[in-house]
């Protein structure tokens, strides 16, 4: 009987009504079903065929819809037209699925909210409760029913809508239900809040097939170990087969905890060959004995390079900070390394060189600007919770927005303009405070921190601090990024020497930078505070608008000698800063210097090529190991190759983004054009802006060694920085995460429950301990020593 059925013919989509006149300007492709069109003035999808189409045209609905949309819309003013609304889309609803009239039949339409499907007729359908009904009740669908066997509701329509009411409450409240449970969950196991919305993703993806997650099973062992065994290990793979045909930076530091256990960190920052992309990513996390002499660690770093089977020939710089196990004259693990490769670049991290500019030259502000970042703080937010809810009444009253007065921390000199800051825009509510506090209470300390706050040249360095940190801030953030920087660190560090300069040396003396001697009086613009006329104020030195601003009232108020200390201790704050910027940032680094001939202006624009291909060529020298006759070919031959338009594109795009689109340039015979520049580009580009990525792995371990994980084994440590480091570096989370065939071949029980071998005596690392749930008491945090 069935074969006696005569199906209807279904019509797909033409392409020529997108040109037909009658038509263009309404019609459009559904993406999900090539048998619908949608009509974009009525917002509906319709049945393809040629008489459906000119039906639709011609009907009084289509033509009364035109009609508004003309109305609505201003033909001179695209500006308006974009502005119009469009009518709501009824998206499908899932409680539909669970009425009991359509279960048997309803279909989701995967990636189309607008469409439904019907199982039975083979047909989709417009998304809408009275369309699924009037479906429902067609003469088609009933007939193909009895002919499949399944049973059709007839029952009266008021007694439809009554079981489609109840079975939307039921699907709600199960809904309801089951987010009070999650909830539950959060609060139980302390999960951050933030982190509830992409566990929630992540089982809805798993969820769309309901048997996975049926018969899925994980618990404290398995987890640890697919983490251990499988992740980590392929992640490792992974980086480490990419450095090995490729140049990288390496970056060593080392750290300890509040426990005195001591880490170091290999990091390498690498240019991936298939995408020219840049990556820093993790290699290893390892924990030290307390012996952690330069030869320890050097030991180390080289048994990790060789047992990983990773060249040192292809080391082209080391990224540290100034500590004397890294960078010392004699003895350091950079003498050490240089022994071993030759170009081997040593590149201190700019923004920890500016920390200690800024800390020796803080020397020269009173101690007692250095007690109130230390101590007001802690006299509001900590000493009593009444002090707290004090202070907040008194923000309120003095209409300011309740912020936190933020702690100094010794170790992060980047936080000190932020505190600056935020103590100034409260500085008169903190007064007040003080004042009714001490009315109320005797409290010695808050005697102390009003009597500073009343001394009228506290406010005044503070102003002066506030201003000049700012530019040290700015360099800094500068470099804090991924992106290629590297190129222009030199002429960076030099604008900075100069910006700082400008304020107490004469301008004729500017001209001179770098070669002045910043402390000789015939050098600085005159210290002379008595005469307040505009134009002498600009040869005197200056300390930042707001700070002469609260200077000339101090004059006026007859306190010039006060003004006179203070000016005179930021001239030396300033000699001191200029100094300091000299000997720490790399104003003179002839290598550093030659980079710039990679900024577009010379690589793309510049005609004197000879010239600018021996800045290539000593850069070429300097990391070693590059066909020199090639490059010289390929550069020349790299400003004919594109036109002025394409040159003015390309100079417009960031710099790993120029080079990205210029390197893989193809010839016709589909080789690449530039094989040479990319294996230079590549070195430059591998080379480290800052330490701020070694940085956010020392957060990494901060995070993980909190109060109920201290016991946390060193593998367990090891392998969940390698991971989150993988993910940040290809900006993937567990939802994106692309899980291959080495995955799966490692995720068996022989290789997922092997355990980790025991270290060797000699071996700095210490002894895994694998019981990740024995809680101890842990610090706050990881601490960084500055000298």
């Amino acid at each position: 009987m069935c074969e006696n059925v005569r199906k209807k013919t279904k019509h797909n989509f033409l392409e020529a009504w997108l040109r037909d006149d009658r038509y263009k300007f309404w019609i459009c492709k559904v993406p999900s079903d090539d048998t619908l069109f949608h009509c974009i003035v009525c917002n509906k999808n319709f049945s393809c065929g040629s008489s459906h189409v000119s039906r639709h045209a011609d009907s009084a609905c289509h033509k009364k819809n035109s009609q508004k949309d003309i109305f609505s819309c201003n033909d001179d003013d695209d500006d308006e037209m974009s502005k119009v609304k469009a009518p709501r889309r009824k998206m499908f609803q899932p409680q539909w699925l669970e009425i009991d009239e359509f279960k048997s039949w309803l279909r989701k339409v995967p990636h189309d909210d607008t469409l439904c499907f019907c199982s039975i007729c083979d047909k989709t359908i417009s998304v809408g409760l009275s369309h699924i009904y009037r479906h429902a009740e067609s003469k088609t669908h009933i007939k193909k029913s009895a002919m499949s066997g399944v049973e059709v509701n007839k029952s009266n329509e008021e007694h439809c809508n009554m079981q489609s009411e109840e079975s939307i409450l039921s699907f709600i409240e199960e809904r309801k239900s089951a987010e009070i449970r999650f909830a539950t969950l959060i609060a139980e196991k302390d999960i951050p809040y933030q982190t509830a919305k992409d566990i929630l993703c992540l089982f809805k993806e798993i969820g769309k097939n309901p048997n996975v997650l049926k018969h899925m099973s994980i618990g404290k062992t398995k987890c640890k170990n697919i983490i251990s065994n499988i992740l980590c290990p392929v992640e490792t793979e992974r980086v480490v087969n990419n450095i090995q045909h490729t140049k990288y930076s390496i970056y060593i530091n080392e750290t300890s905890d509040d426990t005195n256990k001591k880490w170091m960190i290999l990091l390498v920052r690498y240019v991936d060959l298939d995408t020219l992309d840049i990556r820093t990513q993790l290699v290893k996390v390892t924990d030290l004995d307390a012996d952690c002499s330069v030869e320890k660690v050097f030991l180390a770093f080289k048994n990790e390079m060789e047992n990983l089977n990773i060249p040192f020939a292809n080391i082209v710089a080391l990224s540290c900070n100034d500590a004397p196990v890294t960078t010392g004259k004699h003895v350091s693990l950079r003498k050490k390394l240089e022994k071993t490769y030759k170009h081997l670049q040593i590149l201190t991290c700019p923004c920890y060189s500016t920390a200690l500019v800024t800390h020796a030259a803080c020397a020269t502000i009173p101690a007692f600007c250095e007690e109130v970042f230390k101590k007001i703080s802690a006299f509001i937010k900590k000493s009593s919770p009444k002090r707290s809810a004090v202070f907040q009444e008194f923000t309120e009253c003095f209409q300011q927005s309740n912020h936190k007065i933020l702690k100094l921390t010794e170790t992060r000199w980047l936080s000190r303009q932020s505190c600056i800051s935020r103590l100034l825009q409260y500085w008169d509510t903190i007064k007040h405070f003080l004042t009714e506090t001490l009315i109320n209470e005797k409290s010695t300390s808050g005697e102390y921190l009003l009597s500073i706050m009343q001394n009228v040249d506290t406010k005044a360095y503070f102003l002066f601090l506030n201003y000049i940190l700012n530019f040290f801030n700015t360099f800094n953030a500068y470099f804090q990024v991924e992106e290629t920087r590297i190129h222009l660190l030199q002429q960076k560090s030099f604008n900075l020497l100069v910006d700082i300069s400008q304020h107490f040396l004469k301008p004729e003396i500017l001209r001179l930078l770098p070669n002045v001697t910043f402390h000789l009086e015939d050098n600085q613009r005159p210290l002379e505070i008595f005469r307040l006329e505009e134009n002498h104020r600009l040869d005197n030195i200056s300390l930042g608008e707001e700070c002469e601003e609260y200077l000339s009232h101090l004059i006026k108020t007859g306190h010039i000698d006060v003004v006179t200390t203070i000016r005179d201790n930021c001239l030396q704050f300033y000699i001191i800063t200029a100094e300091e910027i000299l000997k720490r940032l790399p104003i003179t680094n002839k290598f550093l210097c030659k980079l710039k001939v990679f900024k577009p202006q010379t690589s793309l624009f510049d005609e004197d090529r000879k010239t600018s291909f021996n800045d290539v060529s000593f850069i070429a020298e300097t990391l070693g190991d590059f066909d020199k006759p090639g490059l010289k070919e390929e550069w020349f031959q790299l400003s004919k190759d594109f036109t002025k338009k394409d040159k003015q594109r390309l100079s417009k795009m960031q710099f790993d983004e120029m080079w990205k689109n210029i390197l893989l340039h193809q010839k016709s015979t589909n080789v690449f054009k530039y094989p040479n520049l990319t294996c230079l580009l590549n070195a430059v580009r591998s080379l480290p802006n800052s330490n701020a990525d070694a940085e956010k792995v020392f957060s990494y371990l901060t995070d993980l060694k909190h109060k109920e994980r201290n016991k946390l084994s060193s593998a367990s440590i090891n392998a969940m920085c390698v991971v989150k480091s993988a993910l940040r570096t290809r900006k993937e989370t567990a939802l994106s995460i692309k899980i291959d065939e080495k995955h799966f071949s490692l995720m068996s029980s022989e290789k997922l429950y092997s355990t980790f071998n025991k270290k060797s005596k000699s071996s700095l690392y210490s002894a895994d301990n694998n019981n990740i749930d024995n809680p101890d008491i842990a610090g706050p945090s990881i601490c960084h020593d500055m000298q």
